[in-house]
């Protein structure tokens, strides 16, 4: 069964993303990390700038060196789960296909009355399929 967490009331997701992405990848995780097409730019933005002490190695899905990337950025609606991934990573408001395949999904989620919203559509979605998703609130 997957375990599914909700990271809820982050101000800023993308920093949020980016900090929770640090912290998986010391620790060895490998991430698939989906974000609606018109953040994908900005998302590789900061993981290219976001500490001026450490790199985050990624790339999006496709590129050559995905196989070796510990971080892997998608704008796609469906993900296949990959037997080298230890997670998945969502920041798209829309809901997620595939993600039963996924040993552990988090939703990062927003402080703003819309990205609420669409979450609670997801949350809804993960119960109607019998998951029992977790919600932890966060400061960001």
């Amino acid at each position: 069964m997957t375990q599914v967490e909700f990271r809820v009331g982050a101000a800023d997701p993308l920093g949020y993303a980016c900090a929770l992405l640090r912290s998986a990848q010391a620790k060895g995780a490998r991430l698939l990390v989906r974000v609606d097409a018109t953040q994908l730019d900005a998302l590789d933005e900061r993981l290219w700038t976001f500490s001026a002490h450490d790199f985050l190695p990624h790339c999006r899905v496709g590129d050559a060196l995905q196989a070796r990337s510990p971080i892997v950025l998608s704008s796609a609606d469906g993900v296949e789960a990959d037997a080298t991934r230890d997670c998945l990573v969502n920041l798209a408001a829309a809901p997620l296909q595939g993600w039963q395949a996924w040993p552990r999904v988090i939703e990062i989620v927003g402080a703003d009355a819309a990205a609420k919203a669409a979450a609670r559509q997801r949350f809804r979605a993960y119960r109607a399929a019998g998951c029992a998703p977790v919600t932890q609130e966060v400061e960001s």
